[in-house]
Formats: C-alpha cells, sequence, structure tokens
C-alpha cells in the first residue's frame, strides 16, 4: 500500500480559453494571507493505494472531510483495515448487490425473483449509496423499519442483506456481518384454524351485515374486520372437505383436488406430477418436480427443498380417482386429434397444455364458493391433510415425511390443526386418569351433545368459545348492528 497524501481542495472554478475548470487545490482561498488553511474555505481529502479483489492495486480517494484531522484519521483506518488483510473498496452496497444477485445460478429462479425484490425495493433506496466498509448494524435497523406488511416480511428481507454480506465476509470486504447483529421480532406463522360451526355462523352474519350497511355507516369498518376468516389459514372440518369434495366430483381435476386434499401435496407440485410419477399398481406418487410461478411465467423446477423429494403412498379412494382421470384423459386425447398438446403431465388443460397454478387456484376457489363453503386458500388443504392423518392417529414422522418437510418441528408448528373432537377426546382421556370418590354430579360427569345422524357424541362438540348469544347487546359499548352479530 502506498502512502498516499492529504489535501484540501475546493469547488472554486476559472475560465481558460473560453473553458471553466475548477481550481482545486490552487484556489488562493484556501489559505490566509499568512499562509495557514483557512478553516472556511474548502474540504479536506485524501488518496491512498490498497490490495483490492483479487489482490489489484486499487486507488481510493475520500473527499469531504472537514477539517485534517478527520481526514487523516479516515485514512488511518484504512491503513489499519490493509495491513489486516481486509480488502478496501469503493464499492457501494448497491453495487454490490447488484454484482452478487448475479452469481447467484445455484438457487432456485423463485429465490432469485424474492432477492432482486428485496434488494430493489428495499436494499437499494435505504443503503445503496453507502460505501461496503461504511456499513453499520444501525443502517439496516434504520431500513428494516421502513419495511412494510409483518415482521415475517422482516425477516426475509433482512436474511437477502444477511445472505449477501456474509458472502462479502468471505471474500474480505468485511469483518462482521450488519444484518446479523439487528434484532428483529420473530416473524411467527399464523395459527391454523377449523371452520367450526360458530366460527361459519358468525362469518355469515358479518357478510350478510355488511351487505347491508351503509358505505358511510360508522361500524362499516368493524363489519369488515368481522366478515374477514378469524385466521389467514383456515382448515376445513372433514364434514365440509367432503362437501367440498361432493361438489367437485364431476369436475375435470377433481383426481387433482382429492390428491392434495387426501395426500397434501402443494400447488406447483400437484400441476407438476408426470405419469412416470405414478405408479397406480402400487399406490404411490412420486414428487420430483413443481411448476413454480415467476411473475405470470411459470417454469419448472426440482422441489424446494431435498426432503421434497419424496414418495407418497396413495389410499385406495386416490388411486380410484386417478384410475378415472386416466381413462378421461385417454378419451379427450383421442377427441382433441392431432391438435393435442403431449406434455406427459397428469393434470392438464383441456387440450393437454399444462395448467397455469394461477388458473388452478381461481378454478379451486369458484368450486368452494359455489358449494357455499367458508373461504380457504387452495394451500389450506394442504394443512388439512396434515390434520386428517393426525386425527387418524399417523405418527408425525410419517405425516412429515408425507408432507416433505425436513424437520417434524415444522409439522408440528405450521401443518396441523387439531379438529376440536380430537382435543376434546384427548381431554376426557387424561380426566379420566383421575380416580373421583363424589360421582353422579354434573362437575365429574362427561358431557354428552345432541346426536346428529342417529349418531350420539360424548365430550366437546364442534363449536369453540362461548355459547351463542353470549356477545354484549350494550348498546353504548357497540352499535346494535354488530348486536346482531352473535
Amino acid at each position: 500500500m502506498s502512502r498516499g497524501g492529504i489535501s484540501k481542495r475546493c469547488g472554486c472554478t476559472e475560465v481558460v480559453d473560453g473553458k471553466r475548470r475548477q481550481l482545486g487545490a490552487r484556489c488562493p482561498k484556501l489559505r490566509r494571507s499568512d499562509g495557514s488553511w483557512n478553516p472556511r474555505h474548502g474540504t479536506w481529502a485524501f488518496t491512498t493505494t490498497v490490495r483490492g479483489k483479487g489482490g489489484k492495486p486499487e486507488p481510493i480517494r475520500r473527499s469531504g472531510f472537514a477539517s485534517q484531522t478527520e481526514a487523516q484519521r479516515e485514512l488511518d483506518k484504512i491503513r489499519d483495515k490493509a495491513r489486516r488483510g481486509v480488502v478496501v473498496t469503493d464499492v457501494t452496497v448497491g453495487a454490490y448487490l447488484e454484482e452478487w444477485l448475479g452469481t447467484k445460478s445455484d438457487i432456485a429462479a423463485g429465490t432469485v425473483r424474492s432477492y432482486a425484490a428485496h434488494i430493489r425495493n428495499y436494499h437499494a433506496p435505504h443503503l445503496g449509496h453507502l460505501r461496503m466498509d461504511d456499513l453499520r448494524v444501525a443502517h439496516v435497523a434504520e431500513m428494516l423499519a421502513e419495511v412494510p406488511f409483518s415482521d415475517a416480511t422482516r425477516q426475509r428481507v433482512r436474511a437477502t442483506l444477511r445472505s449477501a454480506l456474509n458472502d462479502a465476509i468471505r471474500e474480505g470486504l468485511l469483518m462482521v456481518n450488519p444484518a446479523a447483529l439487528v434484532k428483529l421480532p420473530a416473524g411467527k406463522r399464523p395459527k391454523a384454524l377449523v371452520w367450526t360451526a360458530e366460527r361459519v355462523q358468525r362469518w355469515r352474519q358479518a357478510n350478510e351485515l355488511l351487505a347491508a350497511c351503509e358505505p358511510d355507516a360508522p361500524e362499516r369498518e368493524q363489519l369488515e374486520l368481522a366478515a374477514q376468516p378469524p385466521s389467514p389459514v383456515m382448515v376445513w372440518t372433514p364434514a365440509q372437505l367432503g362437501q367440498f369434495l361432493d361438489a367437485a366430483h364431476d369436475d375435470r381435476l377433481y383426481a387433482m383436488w382429492h390428491l392434495i386434499a387426501h395426500r397434501g401435496l402443494r400447488r406447483g407440485e400437484a400441476c407438476g406430477v408426470e405419469w412416470s410419477d405414478v405408479d397406480l399398481t402400487a399406490g404411490t406418487v412420486a414428487v420430483r418436480r413443481q411448476l413454480v410461478q415467476l411473475g405470470w411465467e411459470v417454469a419448472e423446477t426440482r422441489p424446494k427443498s431435498e426432503a421434497g423429494e419424496r414418495t407418497v403412498a396413495l389410499d385406495a379412494g386416490t388411486v380410484a380417482a386417478l384410475q378415472a382421470h386416466r381413462k378421461r384423459q385417454m378419451e379427450d386425447r383421442l377427441a382433441w386429434g392431432p391438435a393435442w398438446v403431449e406434455t406427459g403431465k397428469v393434470f392438464v388443460r383441456e387440450n393437454g397444455e399444462t395448467l397455469h397454478p394461477a388458473r388452478v387456484t381461481d378454478w379451486f376457489h369458484a368450486i368452494a364458493e359455489a358449494a357455499g363453503l367458508p373461504p380457504i386458500r387452495l394451500h389450506d388443504l394442504r394443512h388439512g391433510a396434515a390434520s386428517l392423518m393426525l386425527a387418524a392417529g399417523v405418527d408425525m414422522k410419517v405425516v412429515q415425511e408425507t408432507l416433505g418437510h425436513s424437520s417434524s418441528a415444522i409439522t408440528s408448528d405450521t401443518y396441523t390443526s387439531v379438529y376440536p373432537k380430537v382435543a376434546a377426546a384427548a381431554a376426557e382421556a387424561a380426566a379420566a386418569l383421575v380416580p373421583r370418590q363424589a360421582t353422579g354430579t354434573g362437575m365429574h360427569t362427561p358431557r354428552t351433545y345432541p346426536a346428529s345422524a342417529g349418531q350420539t357424541r360424548t365430550g366437546n362438540a364442534w363449536s369453540e368459545g362461548g355459547p351463542p348469544g353470549d356477545r354484549t347487546l350494550n348498546p353504548r359499548i357497540k352499535s346494535p348492528l354488530l348486536c346482531r352479530l352473535s
């Protein structure tokens, strides 16, 4: 590294041969009449040469310092970094992130798209102008504070920057990772809730009242909230799922709905299944690929993780549905003749073309709405499949492998909702272990609920929370319109 030099410059100009140019260090105003520096004119700068990326010499120039002492202090810092083997560069955070993104050829296209969105929307606008060696924890914290939406979104934005800066550390551009040192609240996954009879009733009442509410009514905002599902993740009861499958029984993609609902495939995995992946004799489907949506474009990729590549066992009903689907597809192929598009996919459009995942989602919502069911996302069928398996007593490890998770913790924390009757049975079983002498009282007698369809059930009902009608009717607390939500 060369010694470099410190100088003082200003922005004053002069005209020479009809052209205007800066005086720089030649400006006479930089010094007083006695030869000392004028503190009110110009700023200090320094230049030096250090070892850059790849060991090549790289000139470094920094300017805009208010005093010679500040310039010397910054120059000493750079020299100290160079002595410790840290690569010193004038590369900005924005330039580095752009270059870094271009090297990410070993990750999924959807991940690259997510990284690019984070850099474009958050990192570059707030941090892009900073030099890499000037980036501090406070800068990253301020950037994350400007990210809208949820804590989970901030965690993802921070994770992208942390990954890029980890690579910068390996290249010697940073000593520590500022993104890793920022404290953020944990991004909690939303709790999956079951569409119990009580929740469905309240949701329907809220939507009916909202439809009758005037646009400028003071209670409209509260009604709009009440008209939303209780959680972003909702699960149908077994009876509701059966109602959906009955409504979709004659649909051309019935086998897909049946497969997702019972075996928990992701939307992209179901769209990507090929007949070569299906063994109807053995009753299995191998998940080897998926269709992912990049904007509106669709790309075929491998499953999102190593655990995602799996072989899923099929129940007899799903095998029968796939057999009927294959027969129907062969009839479609004959009907279309030369116009048939051969893709090898199990689930295709009428002419054999690949399905667009977004169209599949729209199709699902149309069937569910026509069946009069409360709303869930297509992905929530996957939550329901996990809950059904656990309610049937399937071991957690088997559920994990069926869903293609890397650990059972993800399965239990995210994709399982205990159905109320399962929870009630567990509560009664636990209570039965306690020996009691005082019997025959209401306090110690198992609860019995009205039978349905000729059945008698003991334990909890499908409803949760307080009994119907327990909401306050006090008009001083809420409007009469909201009091009707009971």
